[in-house]
């Protein structure tokens, strides 16, 4: 299985040096922290991180992910077809995690 990943370095963000976005699938299924489910299908996250030459640190529960496509099972070509559909979610969910990141 596939993971898209890509990090942007930015300076306005607070207790973080640049964004994880990432486009992966999930079998989804039972959320034991949310106490709900989440489906099965491909996903958009962008989350804030402290990255140096070695390591990469998160906060857990933070940032945003979005459900691009819903599916039965994880193949290349939908992976693909995600990977295009993530380009007109990225700037509206990068937005949400500036602007949770200078509420905090």
């Amino acid at each position: 299985m596939q993971k898209h990943k890509e990090y942007i370095e930015r300076s306005d963000l607070k207790d973080a040096t640049h964004l994880e976005v990432s486009v992966y699938y999930t079998k989804g299924g039972a959320n034991y922290f949310s106490g709900g489910t989440t489906q099965r299908g491909y996903y958009l996250s962008v989350t804030p991180v402290t990255k140096s030459e070695r390591s990469v640190s998160f906060t857990m529960f933070s940032g945003f992910k979005h459900l691009l496509l819903e599916t039965q099972r994880y193949t290349d070509k939908q992976f693909n077809r995600a990977v295009d559909m993530a380009k007109d979610h990225r700037e509206s969910l990068i937005a949400k995690v500036v602007e949770q990141s200078k509420a905090a």
